[in-house]
Parts: C-alpha cells; structure tokens; sequence
C-alpha cells in the first residue's frame, strides 16, 4: 500500500467521513478511509436522535435493512426546577406512517458500523484501528497522510478531514481554532437496559414508536446545559450537557451531574429499574457560526463535529449536518478529480455549496446562541426555581380567589426580578430558538 495513490483519504469513520466516502466512492473515485476505532462506530458517542434527511438522499432505502432503534413521533421539551418540571410536547401520527419528521434512535456502534459497510459496497476501502498523526508534503502541499501502522504513508490527491470535534489534523493547518470552555460542551450518557414492554408501557409507545424527552433549566444542576431521555427497543439514553465554563464555575463533576439528573424526581420514574449497559463521555462544539474552522485548502476539506457543525440549541442536531458537510465535500471532491483540480480555488465549491444549503443556513441563523446562552445563567439557576414556585403556587387549590392570587403572584415576580432583565432575557431567548 505504501506505493499506491489514492484519489481521496477521508480520516475519520464518522456520518461526516463516510458520507463524503460513499459519495466519491459512488463516484468511480478511489477512495479510502481511515478510522481509529476498532470499527466504525467503536468509539463515536451522541446523544440517541439521529436525523436522516440526509441519508435518505444518499441511500433512499435505507430503512429496509439499517439498525433503526426506534421511530421518533413524539418530543418533549421542558425546564427542571429544583424539584418539579414544566414544558409541553408534540405528537403527530404523520411520524408514524412515513417517517416525514426523519427522526430516528439508534445506536452508533451498529448503525456506522452497518454504514461503512454500505460505503466499502461502493468501492472504498476502510481501515480501521489506525490513527493519523501527520500529513505528508510535497512541494508545500498536502499530498497524503501519515498514519500508525504498517506502510503508514497514505498518498491521495484529496483529504477529507472528518476526525471530531478537536481536530488535531485541522490544527496542524492553522483550520482549526482552539476550543473554549464558553463554547465547548462535556457530554456524559449512559444507556440503561430497561425491558422492550416496560418501555412501551411506561412512555405510551406502540410498536416502534419513540420519544425524545429534552429537559432545559436545572436539567445541568445550575450549570448551562441540557439534558435528555431518548428510547430504544430496549434501552433508553439518558444524558446531560453542559459547557465546561459553566462546570467549572459551579465545581461540578460531569459524573455527579448526571447522577443529579437521573435522580431528578422527574427523571426518575422514567429511568428506575434500569440497569446500566454502557458509559460514555464526549466533547461537543457549540461555537456554532462565528468560530468554524477554515472549511478547505489546497488539497483538503474539513467536514462535520472537526469543522463545527453542531446546532447544540432547541434542535440539538448534529448528524444530519455531519453527513450533509460529508456529502458535499464528497461532491466538491467529484467535481476536483473530474478536472483534476484540487486547489483551494476550486475546493472552494465546497464553501458554496454549503452557502446553498441548510446547514451553513441554519448555522448563521443561530449564530449568536451559545454567546447568548453564556450572558443569561439565571435561565439554569434562578429563573427555573422562580418560576417554578409562581406555577406551583398559581394552581394550588387552597381557598384563595383566583384574580388576587395572579396579582400577587405577579408582584412577586416583578420584585423577584428586575422587569428590564426579565423582558432582555425574554428577547436574548429568540436568538436560540427561532
């Protein structure tokens, strides 16, 4: 292998690399993939929803035989209180019937694994287990990678860089910048072995019907972040996020936070006589929009969690937007190998195609969230709590007439709050949501 020339190297065995794989290897380009888990899959972590939009167009049937866990027709989204919660949620049968909302569960050690497959059906080839430390130059450009294994000297024409979150490869070239505490979030998940009829009963699910539960507020212990509950066949993923600025001002382990969050009393119920199967910890971009990495160079592109392509807001996407920026650096690349042109100028259709399409779109919309976020922490501490006492008190049935206890609950409030903080907060909010 040491002599042989590659058309494209994508590093990394991720939805972003093997999107960018399957489409060049579609293609007639020849292609390989170097991944560092024992398979691919091994070693990716996520939350449980996976978006399929994406896939669908790649592979329009894929539901015939991928590792699906469950269909997602039904989302929660609430905010913890100290002791008590307060959201709403939405169901809709169209879910069920044909899967228009493309929301799935499913576990990444079988579905990328059952990816790659299909991608080295295509005609690329995938090596696993192997680390990539370095990039080979010729002449000052990029002219393969160096990886740890025998004949480690890979030579293509073309890298794709889709290697996570802390890309040290996009490092190397100036692409990458350094990660902040402010915009970089610690996520812990475990998934809990629960039987597939107890899930069904306790979530009100018929036959492979799932549900994402999101929580917001105290959900991260005071600290910014999230946390969720999503069903599998049978097990649930449960986890929480917060942002590494936010864990050390509180001084809170991710660990402890998590076990805060499965002991919340409305957690509880949904989680008890679980047993856990597996524990996993992963770093998640959230400087979303204004601190990308630089997207492409001379004979290189950079694609998914390494370039930053995460909406960590109300959506909580990220692998729809993985293998929608592996999918088009794999039709820029297409385009390059047709002209034989890899240069940053004509990489540079990789950029607009990104401009063309959601990702990049739904990225700038949201571009001020995780600053915004930063600047209003009473929404994880104070807010919830203060909240949650003026609902719990609003409809407690003891006798008071209801007009006088809304005013008074209302001057409670006013004088909780500063009026001015409330209406700046209530109007930071829109930039995260909407």
């Amino acid at each position: 292998m040491a002599d042989e020339k590659f058309d494209a190297i994508v590093v990394g065995g991720g939805p972003a690399g093997l999107s960018a794989a399957y489409v060049m290897a579609k293609a007639g380009m020849q292609v390989i993939v170097v991944e560092r888990g024992e398979y691919c899959g091994a070693k990716n972590v996520f939350g449980g929803i996976f978006f399929t939009n994406v896939m669908r167009e790649l592979i329009p049937d894929f539901l015939k035989d991928a590792p699906i866990e469950r269909n997602i027709t039904k989302r929660r989204f609430a905010f913890l209180s100290s002791d008590g919660e307060f959201g709403g949620d939405f169901k809709f049968d169209r879910f069920n019937k044909d899967f228009a909302n493309n929301s799935f569960t499913v576990l990444r050690a079988k579905f990328d694994k059952w990816f790659s497959e299909k991608v080295e059906a295509a005609g690329a080839m995938i090596i696993t287990g192997a680390v990539v430390d370095d990039f080979i130059l010729k002449d000052g450009k990029i002219a393969g990678v160096k990886a740890r294994m025998d004949d480690g000297e890979l030579y293509g024409d073309v890298v794709v860089l889709a290697d996570g979150v802390n890309s040290l490869l996009a490092k190397k070239l100036g692409f990458h910048k350094e990660l902040s505490p402010d915009s970089t979030i610690v996520g812990v998940k475990e998934i809990l072995s629960l039987p597939e009829e107890k899930i069904r009963d306790r979530f009100g699910l018929n036959g492979n019907e799932g549900v994402a539960y999101e929580y917001f507020g105290y959900a991260a212990k005071g600290a910014i972040g999230s946390g969720f509950v999503y069903t599998n066949k049978d097990t649930i993923s449960v986890g929480v996020g917060a942002t590494i600025k936010s864990l050390l001002e509180h001084k809170l382990n991710p660990n402890d936070v998590l076990e805060h969050f499965k002991n919340h009393p409305a957690i509880r119920p949904l989680v008890r006589d679980s047993e856990q199967k597996e524990y996993s910890a992963h770093l998640i971009p959230d400087g979303g929009f204004k601190k990308f990495s630089k997207l492409y160079g001379d004979n290189v592109m950079v694609a998914g969690d390494a370039a930053g392509f995460v909406n960590a807001t109300l959506f909580h996407e990220g692998t729809n937007l993985a293998m929608e920026t592996g999918k088009l650096a794999g039709e820029t690349a297409v385009e390059a190998f047709k002209k034989k042109d890899y240069s940053s100028e004509s990489l540079s259709l990789y950029h607009t195609r990104l401009k063309n399409s959601f990702s990049l779109r739904d990225m700038k919309q949201f571009k001020n969230s995780s600053e915004t976020l930063d600047k209003n922490p009473q929404l994880f501490d104070k807010y919830p709590d203060m909240i949650g006492d003026l609902i719990a008190e609003l409809f407690t049935v003891d006798g008071e007439a209801k007009w006088p206890k809304e005013r008074r609950l209302a001057m409670k409030l006013l004088t909780s709050e500063n009026p001015f903080r409330l209406l700046k907060t209530a109007i930071d909010m829109r930039r995260v949501i909407i």
